[in-house]
């Protein structure tokens, strides 16, 4: 998610591009490792100090199943701004000094804006609440058995010794 963004350096704030964004994120996260696709809107706009890049993208990726931990697949999507800043001067070539601290918000020294990592961390950053159906049943909390395979033999009757004095309260409503 490369684009070269010289001639949109070279003229007056406030001009912009929309462009198509049309690529693959690698190493998203643990459970992302290949080649994850990723298409979206891009708008440039040229600002005092560089060029702003906002627009949104989106991404099916895989995540983990809240209640039992299977992997499920579910669509992200993502709107971002940001302002990229050059590290070479477009007219002089002189260099420019940048905030070591943002790296992957800075125009390379030929012109090249690259928002692959910004749009990877927003996609992390993303909190999605995957399910991998409505009806999960989770894992057992003893065991760790997927409880949608079947049950478990375990029985759950731990109660914290706290409130063991509640639980003969419950007994004697039952009688």
């Amino acid at each position: 998610m490369l684009y070269n963004v010289a001639q949109l350096l070279k003229e007056s704030v406030g001009a912009s591009r929309g462009l198509i964004i049309d690529g693959e994120l690698y190493d998203l996260d643990e459970h992302n490792p290949g080649p994850v696709p990723v298409c979206g809107e891009l708008t440039l706009v040229r600002t005092e100090d560089g060029i702003l890049a906002a627009g949104f993208a989106e991404a099916v990726v895989t995540e983990e199943c809240r209640r039992c931990l299977e992997p499920v697949e579910s669509a992200v999507r993502i709107e971002f701004e940001e302002e990229y800043v050059p590290s070479i001067d477009i007219e002089t070539g002189a260099q420019i000094p940048t905030d070591e601290s943002t790296p992957e918000l800075v125009i390379n020294e030929r012109h090249i804006l690259d928002i692959s990592e910004v749009v990877r961390q927003y996609i992390v950053m993303e909190a999605t609440t995957a399910l991998c159906r409505q009806d999960c049943k989770g894992i057992c909390p003893q065991c760790g058995k997927n409880l949608n395979l079947g049950p478990c033999d375990c029985k759950i009757d731990n109660v914290d010794p706290r409130l063991e004095i509640l639980k003969q309260l419950l007994d004697t409503d039952s009688q």
